[in-house]
């Protein structure tokens, strides 16, 4: 749940469409149209893969021509789900994009958050559909299925889904869902983790999927090599303001050592907050090739990221947040990150 900095002017999208009245509207399109394009954000998390994966799969039911493209590289710990294999990496795809009757972006609000692949969506005169949960959604688009109450894009299209009255609910459709949820939420223990939530996940248990193995994949798997780089990274822990907030900085040097990538960090920013009296956590990463420094927020309670994030053009979910600093030293952007965070758990 990666956010950047906005790269766009383009406008809030105001009034947000009525749900109910975008699901059936958009379930008629998923039903006539015939050629679809499936995207999401730059490095993409569970609730992306898992979304992108689960409109794959019902889309291809429907017996539709049905493509995905990915900006990043997709973390380790996902790359067990039925179809990963589908998924396709280019910056140069737009040929494909003016050939496909829709392009459907899913967990995410703002065009510019497909990095290169959004000239391409861009000149494309196939209907455009966005999926997304995220705060102030930018009016790119034709279509939208938006619920900024769900605790993720997996749970609207559960939603979206359960319209359908001839939907087949495979094992790799749910286990894509299931996926998607249980990642946004934190494995069930984030905010937006209502009664709601658990009874979907009950429906995804009831049509056969296993969680205790989907757990096990994704949390418990980590290659030796990214136990290595989040060693580096416990290592280099910083902790300020009474132990509220911890710091963890990883180095291109250190993907280096440790022969890993920037996709090997999912999930290190959650492990921090289970430190003792930490309330928020930040994890801040150097991406060399890109001449930028990553950024991502995690909180508990009433201690927002959200609130801290925006303070440098970011955003994301109260207690989920991130944003990005373009030719910056790490040391200078952790500074500000601490200085301003004093605001937020010290108020």
């Amino acid at each position: 749940m990666i956010l950047e900095n906005p790269e766009s002017n383009v406008k809030l999208l105001t009034p947000i469409p009525d749900f109910n009245d975008s699901v059936a509207k958009i379930l008629n399109l998923l039903n006539n149209l015939n050629s679809f394009l499936l995207t999401t954000h730059i490095n993409p998390d569970g609730d992306a893969v898992g979304s992108c994966l689960a409109l794959y799969h019902y889309l291809r039911q429907k017996n539709k021509n049905c493509s995905i493209f990915f900006h990043s590289p997709i973390p380790s710990n996902l790359r067990f789900l039925d179809g990963i294999d589908k998924i396709k990496f280019s910056s140069d795809s737009g040929l494909v994009f003016e050939q496909t009757d829709a392009v459907i972006v899913v967990d995410l609000n703002d065009i510019s958050r497909v990095k290169a692949l959004r000239d391409s969506i861009e000149k494309c005169n196939g209907v455009k559909i966005v999926v997304d949960h995220h705060l102030e959604p930018k009016d790119f688009a034709d279509y939208y299925l938006i619920d900024t109450t769900a605790s993720s894009t997996g749970e609207i299209l559960y939603k979206l889904f359960k319209e359908d009255k001839d939907i087949n609910w495979t094992a790799p459709l749910c286990e894509a869902l299931y996926v998607a949820i249980m990642t946004d939420t934190g494995n069930f223990r984030f905010e937006r983790t209502d009664g709601e939530v658990h009874r979907i996940v009950a429906d995804l248990i009831d049509f056969g999927v296993d969680p205790v193995k989907l757990y096990n994949v994704v949390y418990n798997t980590m290659p030796l090599n990214t136990a290595r780089l989040l060693g580096v990274g416990y290592s280099n822990l910083e902790s300020f303001y009474d132990g509220k907030l911890v710091v963890m900085s990883i180095r291109n040097r250190d993907f280096l050592l440790t022969s890993t990538t920037e996709e090997d960090t999912e999930g290190f920013v959650e492990a921090m907050l289970s430190i003792e009296n930490v309330v928020m956590s930040i994890l801040i990463i150097e991406v060399i090739e890109r001449n930028e420094i990553r950024v991502s927020i995690r909180s508990k309670g009433e201690f927002s990221a959200r609130n801290l994030a925006l303070n440098f053009n970011g955003g994301g979910h109260k207690n989920a947040a991130g944003c990005r600093f373009n030719k910056m030293e790490l040391e200078e952007v952790k500074k500000m990150l601490v200085d301003r965070a004093k605001n937020i758990l010290n108020p």
